[in-house]
């Protein structure tokens, strides 16, 4: 993570990297995507996984499942509802011909895989845990991200990078910092003065950021606007368990290592919610309370990283 914002300080040209700075795009760059264009995008990554996957989310083209642009009185956002082991998912998008889109589709796509493929176990075990329940879809995301970074111009290659780092980071390290936090608030003997909760804040902010960022006065206050801390304590755990796991398992797939793995990770998703985490882990040969496990994940953030920083110095170069 500190890598990754000196090197977005060196690029945006500032001598200090400040809380503000750290969303600020790398590149404006941004290509536009039909929806017939994601929708072949998506099918060829799912068919070269596991063409099971991409007979799925053709069913779903084909049979409607999908509602796919924004019009008057529709909600925002998107996501895919199971309704019943006896229909079909149906899933809900705003597609406006964006990058993201693209990937949000896939994102849908994947719950809406894993939702059909958990059928079997029926209504109440098909539902899943918080710690699973983005699994399909962001690995999902994962191959499709792949597959287009493969084909894309060198502008496009530090866009989609710097784009995926940075939504790691907030789902994984980011959510790290907010249970770190929430667990000294709720440790703490007492009631809490809005100076100690901004110091609790504070102290594990710096853990994550260190001296790469460098965090103003008013970041003391960033906790009080985070819903989970009152409504859902300890909620953010699942964010960072899921994403770690995701890029465990995504990097697990990649290494090659694990026979038959589309095989397992179907089983994975045919369970649904009737097998625990640690069970569903076990169908790969590790235990999650094993480090060497999630290590796999990290290395596929630090490879992401380095990627980046490669395309950086390619272009130096030319």
């Amino acid at each position: 993570m500190h890598r990754y914002y000196e090197y977005k300080k060196e690029q945006l040209g500032l001598d200090v990297l400040y809380d503000y700075d750290r969303y600020a795009p790398l590149s404006e760059h941004e290509e536009d995507y039909t929806y017939e264009q994601a929708c072949q995008i998506v099918l060829k990554a799912f068919d070269d996984f596991c063409p099971s996957f991409g007979e799925i989310a053709r069913k779903a083209f084909k049979d409607g499942w999908v509602d796919v642009y924004p019009k008057e009185g529709k909600r925002s956002g998107a996501f895919s509802h199971p309704a019943t082991p006896d229909t079909h998912p149906y899933v809900l998008l705003n597609f406006t011909n964006k990058r993201r889109d693209v990937f949000t589709l896939a994102h849908e796509l994947g719950h809406a895989i894993h939702q059909y493929l958990a059928r079997d176990v029926g209504y109440l075990l098909s539902d899943t845990p918080l710690t699973t329940a983005e699994t399909a879809s962001v690995f999902a995301e994962m191959l499709v991200f792949d597959a287009m970074l493969k084909t894309a111009d060198s502008k496009s290659k530090k866009a989609m990078l710097a784009s995926k780092i940075e939504d790691i980071f907030a789902t994984l390290y980011r959510q790290i910092n907010f249970t770190t936090f929430e667990r000294l608030v709720h440790a703490h003997d007492g009631e809490l003065s809005t100076e100690e909760f901004n110091e609790y804040w504070m102290q594990e902010s710096k853990k994550m950021f260190g001296s790469s960022v460098k965090l103003t006065n008013d970041y003391k206050l960033w906790w009080s606007y985070i819903p989970h801390f009152i409504h859902s304590p300890f909620y953010c755990y699942a964010y960072s368990y899921g994403q770690l796991l995701v890029l465990a398992l995504y990097g697990l797939y990649k290494s090659g290592t694990c026979k038959d793995f589309t095989g397992k990770y179907q089983e994975f998703l045919r369970a649904g919610g009737s097998k625990s985490p640690k069970e569903l882990v076990g169908l790969f040969g590790f235990d999650i309370e094993d480090k060497s496990f999630w290590e796999i994940g990290i290395a596929e953030v630090r490879r992401l990283v380095e990627t980046l920083e490669g395309e950086a110095y390619a272009a130096k170069l030319s």
